[in-house]
């Protein structure tokens, strides 16, 4: 799995934070008299930048469009963050010529999710289509029982499962990841 866009955007995160409390913190030091009482009291923009914006009509519109552009790219990341990755379906036909046949990919990973939801021990399995639909590409996470053996439980995944989905949606590879998670306390039927 390429953990890439996520590294950059910890790091991305990081750096505004970063520069985002040096600033208030700079801001709030002055306002404390930190760098003397002259300081704490003087207006924040000097003579020099209020003659400046004076004299060039040009200057606040350009701080008002700067102000638009980070506002945008802050709108954009954040919806960015609701992207899943997530397949929304699958076009079955190579001809679009032809005409089309889409399958949807929740309905894929549900079948999926059944299936390998009734192999012995299995307590939980969640399956996502991510990727294009010419190149779709298989996430599973697998929660098992304390008497379950993931030995078994990887080859049937492998053996049966896939190769299934694969000849489902007519394609000669899938490639998959696959997660094995133990979860304690084996749950015991109640009789009522």
């Amino acid at each position: 799995m390429d953990r890439r866009p996520a590294h950059l955007n910890r790091t991305g995160l990081i750096l505004v934070g970063v520069v985002l409390a040096a600033a208030g913190g700079a801001g709030l030091a002055r306002g404390l008299g930190v760098f003397g009482d002259g300081r704490a009291s003087a207006p924040v923009l000097t003579a020099g930048v209020r003659r400046f914006a004076e004299d060039n009509a040009w200057f606040w519109p350009a701080v008002a469009a700067a102000a638009v552009v980070l506002a945008l790219l802050g709108i954009a990341w954040l919806l960015a963050q609701g992207r899943t990755g997530r397949l929304p379906g699958l076009a079955l036909e190579p001809d679009a010529g032809a005409g089309t046949t889409r399958l949807s990919a929740k309905a894929v990973s549900a079948a999926l999710e059944a299936e390998i939801g009734e192999y012995p021990g299995v307590r939980k399995v969640r399956a996502r289509l991510i990727g294009s639909s010419g190149r779709p590409e298989l996430r599973l996470n697998i929660a098992y029982g304390e008497h379950a053996d993931p030995a078994e439980l990887r080859r049937r995944v492998q053996d049966e499962a896939v190769p299934r989905l694969r000849a489902a949606l007519e394609r000669d590879s899938v490639p998959t990841v696959v997660r094995l998670r133990l979860v304690s306390g084996e749950q015991t039927p109640t009789v009522v």
